[in-house]
């Protein structure tokens, strides 16, 4: 083979190298993906009309991790958050936001309210039943 030849074929081989290494990375980032589809999302919200309360006093989930997520309706007029007695609170947010509180539980019954000061004693609570 000649000296003419053989570069042209090297390049055509090192270009398959790195493109298999390209592929190989491409490949990693499902993986770290997978993980994040274990964590289940429950959603709720404040009273759109201002009242004290969320729109539901019972929700349920899967042991492990879970993400619960409050809308807080414009409409609501207040400042309202989420937690979980014991386990970690949001961040408080306006009406119009939204508030994330992201925990891993075990089976069992939790209760949730919202954090802001006199809500939950007003009745802005509910349960959690994790299964």
């Amino acid at each position: 083979m000649s000296p003419r030849l053989s570069l042209p074929l090297l390049a055509v081989g090192a270009a398959a190298v790195i493109a298999g290494c390209g592929s190989a990375s491409a490949y990693t980032a499902p993986a770290a993906n997978t993980a994040s589809a274990h964590v289940q999302t429950v959603k709720l919200s404040a009273d759109p009309h201002g009242a004290l309360r969320f729109t539901t006093s019972h929700l349920t989930a899967k042991a492990g991790t879970i993400k619960l997520v409050l809308t807080n309706p414009r409409s609501s007029g207040m400042a309202h958050g989420i937690a979980i007695q014991g386990h970690g609170s949001s961040k408080v947010v306006g009406a119009g936001k939204t508030a994330t509180l992201t925990v891993s539980l075990k089976k069992g019954k939790y209760t949730f309210v919202c954090p802001v000061p006199g809500h939950a004693a007003a009745g802005m609570k509910g349960t959690l039943t994790v299964r």
